[in-house]
């Protein structure tokens, strides 16, 4: 028994261990919303993010969305375990969002995980009752024959009931292994992170990371 059990812990470490060694990280411009750099002295947030296109119902304030300094470590809205000194705000209402249009492309034979850590405001939480807000993390492309269209591929909704306003939590989106013969395979690589609710409240969105996982046979297979 002792042996059956050592074999099942052996594979599964070898697996875990091939598949970390072929993930690769995809760089997102400014994924922790350090920039643009707030100026202590004053207003502690301002309404843009540098590398994200921004969708903001408030199209003259642009109140929805942008980014915000952390407070003080003895505040009683300090966020613990932030990422960086910036952090972003989403408003809860539907039609806000950030999009990036990443410097990669979808590959076949290969899957992706997207994480973002999230939060809701001390002050203006979203709703956690009925009708709840959420937030959609989706994976995208553009349209071939007109750029202007996003084509989902995979999305998933997550609501605030479980979220802190002092404390980041990790939501991850999985997009499996793609197949040669999928039309949005070699298209540039299309992530967003959007509100589906009522006016009102704020999400805090931080980290924002993605994985490229390579196909474990070929880990198994290729020499460095």
């Amino acid at each position: 028994m002792r042996t059956v059990f050592y074999i099942i812990s052996l594979i599964l470490i070898t697996t875990l261990a091939f598949s970390q060694a072929n993930a690769a990280s995809i760089p997102i411009d400014n994924p922790s919303f350090e920039l643009p750099v707030l100026d202590p002295n004053a207003f502690p947030a301002y309404p843009y993010a540098y590398g994200w296109i921004e969708k903001d119902v408030d199209t003259e304030g642009s109140t929805n969305t942008g980014v915000f300094g952390n407070t003080e470590p003895n505040s009683f809205d300090y966020i613990v375990n932030a990422h960086g000194a910036q952090l972003a705000f989403l408003g809860s209402e539907s039609g806000n969002a950030f999009e990036q249009d990443l410097n990669a492309l979808y590959k076949s034979d290969h899957d992706y995980r997207l994480t973002v850590a999230l939060g809701i405001s001390s002050l203006f939480a979203p709703s956690q009752s009925e009708p709840l807000d959420m937030v959609e993390l989706a994976f995208y492309y553009r349209d071939i024959n007109d750029p202007n269209i996003i084509v989902d591929i995979a999305s998933q909704l997550v609501d605030a009931t479980e979220m802190s306003s002092t404390q980041l939590y990790d939501y991850r989106l999985y997009l499996p292994e793609l197949s040669q013969d999928v039309n949005y395979v070699d298209q540039q690589i299309g992530i967003a992170i959007r509100s589906v609710g009522l006016p009102g409240g704020f999400w805090t969105v931080e980290n924002v990371r993605l994985n490229e996982f390579l196909p474990l046979m070929n880990a198994i297979i290729t020499k460095e």
